[in-house]
């Protein structure tokens, strides 16, 4: 079992999760995560053991969240002839930005490790991020060596580009009223996506674009 298979464990990740998302793994600590879940100190050591462990818990719990989305949308593109390909792209898309808002914690959780975060912890990019960038990367790889996108693209380099978007849209400057987020505004959530597909349809030279 591990530690998010209970409820009780689950819901102590998910609000570390939201503190190391908002403050980060330094400005966190595991007395403010106890309380704010409702549970003892000892209780929270004893489940999971320092902040240290915590911590990769909770990017552990993040991380296989985020590969299931990439792998479920992606999982017809091996057999896909060329307008599947653009579907599934497009899927890929939609369902890693979906994810994200309705998981703001998740790109939260990288962007603070970008800037520094939590720098005593090394090689969580190469745990996680980067083999889901790898797995992406080789999936439009098969394609391209089937002809059905442009063999010439740097395929790592769209994939990042891709996330660095999404980031950006929710993150930087907004594309919102200012009077709420960009996530709940959907005009600017049909905005960008339409962008995105744009940006995917001219790099990947796909079918009808």
């Amino acid at each position: 079992m591990t530690p998010a298979d209970d409820p009780q464990s689950r819901a102590v990740i998910d609000i570390a999760a939201r503190l190391f998302a908002a403050f980060g793994h330094d400005g966190t600590s595991l007395q403010g995560i106890a309380e704010a879940a409702g549970e003892d100190l000892a209780w929270v050591q004893r489940r999971f053991g320092d902040k240290h462990d915590l911590y990769l818990a909770v990017i552990d719990h993040a991380g296989r969240a985020e590969r299931a989305v990439v792998e479920e949308a992606l999982s017809e593109l091996p057999a896909a002839d060329a307008g599947g390909v653009a579907a599934a792209v497009y899927r890929l898309s939609e369902r890693y930005l979906e994810f994200c808002i309705t998981n703001p914690q998740v790109p939260a959780l990288w962007m603070h490790r970008w800037l520094g975060d939590a720098a005593d912890i090394p090689d969580l990019e190469q745990a996680y991020s980067i083999p889901l960038i790898n797995f992406t990367r080789d999936a439009l790889r098969s394609a391209a060596r089937a002809g059905l996108i442009d063999d010439q693209v740097d395929l790592d380099l769209l994939v990042r580009t891709l996330i660095w978007s999404v980031y950006g849209f929710l993150h930087g400057e907004t594309l919102a009223d200012a009077d709420r987020s960009v996530a709940a505004d959907p005009q600017a959530r049909r905005r960008f996506l339409a962008h995105h597909r744009q940006l995917v349809d001219r790099m990947l030279r796909l079918p009808g674009a």
